[in-house]
């Protein structure tokens, strides 16, 4: 039986070998990424690498990185970030974020605080390595900037997710649980309550191209977008909608979503308290919309169709300008 002894010391052996490779090999790829972001037009820096995990996982932690890029004026930093993964399925990846992490905008500094702030991301096991899913959940939410505003939630769960019923599909899911507007802005809403309790959206992206490890040549462009539910309710004012959208010839959005708005006499005032309009033009909105009710079966619920066509917009009767365009990139 002192074969089994043997082959068991030399499997150890051979693992913990692959183990040693696999995080030098992690530790490299990791260090030599932000060396070459300058050349994306990317600045990255850290203060340390480290892997860890032995014998089953390889567990990454980048302290301090900084992330900022040059063109856009947009940034992060974080005191530390994570990155866990099993050694036999290196495709699937595990992401936890500290507590407090910044967010550099052109104009201003937003900090943001979270009580649980994780990410998965599982990909095909293959040379193209396709995006299987993304998942981001995270728990007590707040963001804070130093302009003086700052918006929390309880919860929020974002999923994009593979949708092999559709060509190049992708589901996208938006679930957020007691949204909490700035509360300046609560304050010119009080009939609204201080929360917003639901924020829902399930949608569907039909795209020219996978998203793999090519994106950066086959520049994705999203080609259709099913829109199955989209949810809003803040107190009595309750938005939904549904519909389609396809990218035309001419790369114009084109389609129709119909919107629903239960206590739609709600709309008016808060455009005005966002600054969207003047106060004095929101009555002559709110008489615009009342005509627009009236139409449908119950004054205060308002039913109006989105639509996009001919490279024009419209919401209801009224013209918005130009459509979307619908053939520029997601991706930079």
């Amino acid at each position: 039986m002192r074969w089994i002894l043997y082959v068991s010391l030399a499997l150890g052996v051979l693992w913990g070998g692959y183990w040693f490779a696999g995080s030098r090999a992690v530790e490299f790829s990791v260090t030599r990424w932000f060396e070459d972001a300058a050349n994306q037009g990317v600045t990255a820096s850290y203060t340390g690498i480290s892997v860890a995990g032995f014998p089953n996982r390889f567990d990454l932690t980048i302290t301090e990185p900084h992330l900022s890029d040059d063109l856009s004026g947009w940034g992060w930093q974080a005191p530390f970030a994570q990155i866990f993964t099993m050694t036999w399925k290196p495709w699937h990846l595990i992401a936890a974020l500290p507590h407090e992490q910044t967010i550099l905008a052109p104009d201003q500094t937003i900090t943001l605080a979270s009580g649980k702030l994780e990410g998965v991301l599982r990909l095909h096991p293959s040379n193209d390595l396709a995006l299987a899913e993304v998942v981001v959940e995270g728990h007590d939410l707040a963001a804070t900037s130093d302009q003086g505003w700052t918006i929390g939630a309880t919860a929020l769960t974002f999923a994009v997710i593979e949708d092999p019923s559709r060509h190049n599909g992708q589901r996208l899911g938006l679930a957020v649980a007691d949204l909490k507007p700035d509360p300046s802005l609560t304050a010119l809403m009080p009939e609204l309550g201080e929360t917003i309790s639901t924020l829902h959206l399930d949608a569907t992206l039909a795209l020219s191209a996978p998203l793999d490890r090519h994106v950066g040549q086959t520049r994705v462009v999203i080609e259709a977008i099913h829109l199955a539910d989209f949810q809003g309710a803040w107190g009595t004012l309750m938005i939904t909608a549904t519909g389609n959208v396809t990218r035309a010839d001419d790369g114009y959005a084109e389609g129709r979503i119909d919107i629903r708005v239960e206590d739609w006499r709600q709309i008016p005032k808060l455009a005005a308290a966002l600054g969207l309009v003047l106060p004095d033009m929101g009555k002559s909105i709110e008489r615009g919309m009342e005509v627009l009710a009236k139409a449908g079966d119950d004054p205060e619920v308002l039913d109006l169709p989105l639509e996009f066509k001919d490279g024009q917009m419209t919401l209801g009767p009224l013209p918005l300008g130009p459509a979307p365009r619908l053939n520029q990139s997601i991706l930079p």
